[in-house]
């Protein structure tokens, strides 16, 4: 099995003003294989900073591996919310790299520390990771993890994911805040994902799973019972989305197989 990734970042900050440019110099280039390289030269990063930087627009889900082409999600995104500063684009990426199990510290803040409610330090963060010593080297827990965990941090309480009032950081002490709430058409965009990525074949999520599965937006995103079912009334009138009430089994049906991005495009038209 793959024992996922301990670093992307390689301790570059998430900078959303840097990707911006680098989806631009994508945009732009038109091949149908851009080296790495080029997009440095582009974008006036040093190689090292722009193979990370590409690491973390592949774990967006803005890029394709090895390629570097834009994914629908990334041209979507730069069709209406280049910059990042939309608030329902930021839940959506915050979804997409949190909600991912192979990318293990970033997975373990969304899935591990978090939901716990209640604060915690750096070193908190970095004691997760002792038990991988079956599936990573001693160097990677003791250097990668402490990297990984210092850009993850950052990018939720100094770059764009802090807008999201996900985390408050307090001297080393960091602790889940009153967050934003998720726009309902990013709620439908982050169940279609949650469906493709861990549920694929099924039509129907229980309520129930949304709120408490691992890697669920209620998990991920922290949403409550009370503004999961209000954000979910909300899209009752959405083409292909429907609440149900089956065998006392609360549950979403999405039936015509809108896929995420097409969700997000729903929502940027309704701004």
């Amino acid at each position: 099995m793959n024992p996922g990734k301990l670093q992307l970042s390689n301790g570059y900050e998430m900078d959303y003003q840097q990707i911006a440019q680098f989806l631009s110099a994508i945009e732009k280039d038109g091949r149908p294989k851009i080296p790495v390289a080029d997009l440095g030269d582009a974008t006036g990063l040093a190689y090292r900073q722009a193979e990370n930087l590409g690491s973390i627009v592949r774990a967006l889900s803005l890029a394709q591996p090895i390629t570097y082409q834009l994914t629908d999600l990334a041209r979507t995104i730069n069709a209406n919310d280049r910059f990042f500063d939309d608030v329902g684009t930021l839940w959506f990426l915050h979804f997409v790299i949190g909600s991912e199990p192979r990318f293990i510290v970033w997975n373990e803040l969304t899935n591990g520390l978090v939901p716990r409610c209640r604060p915690f330090s750096r070193d908190d963060f970095r004691a997760a990771f002792g038990n991988l010593a079956d599936s990573h080297s001693d160097k990677s827990v003791r250097h990668h993890v402490l990297k990984e965990v210092n850009v993850t941090l950052d990018a939720y309480t100094r770059q764009n994911f802090s807008r999201l009032a996900y985390l408050w950081a307090d001297g080393d002490i960091f602790t889940p805040g009153y967050r934003e709430a998720v726009p309902p058409l990013v709620l439908a965009a982050c169940i279609a994902r949650y469906r493709d990525r861990h549920r694929p074949g099924n039509t129907a999520i229980s309520i129930s799973d949304l709120l408490s599965a691992p890697n669920s937006p209620g998990v991920v995103c922290q949403i409550s019972e009370d503004r999961m079912r209000a954000g979910l009334e909300a899209l009752r009138a959405q083409p292909g989305f429907s609440l149900e009430s089956r065998a006392d089994l609360d549950q979403v049906r999405l039936t015509n197989g809108t896929k995420d991005y097409q969700w997000m495009e729903r929502y940027y038209a309704s701004r």
